[in-house]
């Protein structure tokens, strides 16, 4: 790191080349012990993938020196007052100097570099932007700050740059070059002729030593495992708490659902005004509102089946949010998947639609759909959070009839799906929350057409 005029160039040069393994990917941190390193690479990684889409940097190292001197205008704001005074990522993404079709979106005013930013839940949806629209964002972070599992979780994919190495969070997918090929075997040496009588001996004293080593090795073993069986306790303490869960050693990894400070909307495109006119049609038709202004709730439901708490099926998995109903709709190829819920959620004082796939009871679970549907490339970032709360509609329906009921439920303008329980019949819900609250808007909703919704903790399998 002696030459900061060949190190820069270096590091960028290696981020050009390995650009095209995020050509699948839509948001990633990038991160190295040396922050400059990361930052450059980010950079690299940035000019390559500009060229054929929009990328944006993001600084959560603090005026991160390369960074700054590629920015455009004298405009102070950054993320710093995005996540804790309001103001927009349209206003503090600024163009990259130099670089066709890259923003940047420096730190700002406040220090970054810390739980509260880093495990910011906003993360999960701004990702989520990135990937409907097809663009890649790139989040330059330090390994060693609080927080930084859960950001790796919210963009969904890792790229370690430097030449040393630093603790992974585990179940992050990991964007690493491929291993250098194998270097070709050496030649076999041609062993010279000898007499019988001396290739006889040659066998013998090959055998004897065989037999040696094996005897030696198995007695290395033998202490290895006695000393292991007498330290394990003490070693069990020091491991990370996911690998102590998963071998008897400790609590489960806490969810990633749990949010370090409040959700906030996180905008990537212009929002419209949900208080002009036309933002809130009429529901006379017998349909339920598309989109509609905040407006103040019934008090919470009682929870109808409190003994189902325990089974509830309360993972799934984040996919989408957006700021009106028509946005937020999925398409087809996700409406094909398993319990698609489409919920009314309000953030911040602000309206806004969740999308969430998948109803499960064991986390799991949850995490092997998130990871098929990641490789199916369903979904890009994506996220496990849990919602064990729902608006059921319907119990007991015949398994041979639930398409038939949400399809009709469907022509009312009600997203709903159907959960197959214990006895074979199936029950039919709509949304997915966090808290009774959270379910409040919708059925007031789902009243006003003439549905009566219960609220239940939804159990079940998917259908």
């Amino acid at each position: 790191m002696s030459d900061p005029g060949i190190i820069p160039e270096k590091w960028e040069m290696e981020g050009r080349r390995l650009a095209p393994l995020l050509d699948s990917v839509c948001a990633v941190v990038i991160a190295a012990n040396d922050p400059a390193i990361s930052t450059q690479v980010a950079i690299g990684v940035a000019r390559a993938q500009g060229q054929r889409r929009r990328v944006a940097i993001a600084d959560l190292l603090g005026e991160a020196p390369a960074l700054e001197a590629l920015l455009t205008g004298d405009d102070p704001h950054g993320i710093a007052d995005s996540f804790l005074y309001g103001v927009s990522l349209n206003k503090i993404a600024r163009p990259m100097r130099d670089a066709e079709n890259v923003f940047l979106m420096p730190s700002g005013t406040e220090p970054v570099d810390h739980e509260a930013v880093y495990a910011n839940d906003r993360w999960r949806r701004l990702a989520a932007g990135f990937h409907q629209v097809g663009a890649l964002l790139i989040v330059v972070a330090r390994p060693s700050t609080a927080g930084f599992a859960h950001l790796c979780g919210f963009m969904g994919a890792l790229m370690p740059t430097g030449e040393s190495t630093f603790p992974t969070p585990p179940g992050v997918p990991l964007i690493a070059p491929p291993a250098p090929p194998p270097p070709p075997p050496e030649p076999t040496p041609v062993p010279k002729p000898q007499t019988a009588k001396r290739a006889r001996e040659a066998a013998q004293e090959d055998g004897a030593s065989r037999r040696n080593r094996i005897l030696a090795l198995l007695l290395v073993l033998g202490a290895v495992a006695i000393a292991i069986g007498a330290m394990w306790p003490q070693m069990l303490t020091q491991l990370p708490a996911p690998i102590r869960a998963l071998m008897g050693g400790g609590a489960a990894v806490a969810d990633s659902s749990t949010a370090v400070v409040p959700r906030t909307p996180m905008d990537s495109a212009p929002r419209p005004d949900s208080t002009t006119p036309g933002q809130t049609p009429a529901s006379d038709s017998g349909t339920v509102p598309r989109d509609s202004a905040v407006k103040p709730a019934s008090p919470p439901m009682p929870v109808e089946n409190l003994a189902d708490s325990t089974v509830a099926a309360r993972y799934a998995i984040y996919f989408a949010t957006a700021n009106t109903r028509a946005a937020a709709m999925p398409d087809s190829k996700v409406r094909a998947l398993e319990a698609v819920a489409l919920s009314p959620v309000v953030e911040s004082g602000e309206q806004w639609f969740r999308v969430t796939v998948g109803a499960t009871a064991s986390r799991p679970e949850a995490e092997a759909l998130l990871a098929r549907l990641r490789t199916e490339k369903i979904i890009g970032a994506g996220s496990i959070v849990s919602v064990p709360y729902a608006l059921r509609l319907e119990t007991h329906v015949t398994p041979a009839l639930v398409p038939t009921r949400l399809a009709a439920l469907n022509t009312r303008g009600i997203i709903a799906y159907a959960l197959r329980q214990s006895d074979g019949s199936a029950s039919v819900y709509t949304g997915a929350f966090e808290s009774p609250t959270q379910a409040s808007a919708l059925a007031d909703s789902l009243r006003a057409v003439g549905v009566a919704p219960v609220l239940a903790f939804r159990t079940g399998r998917g259908f």
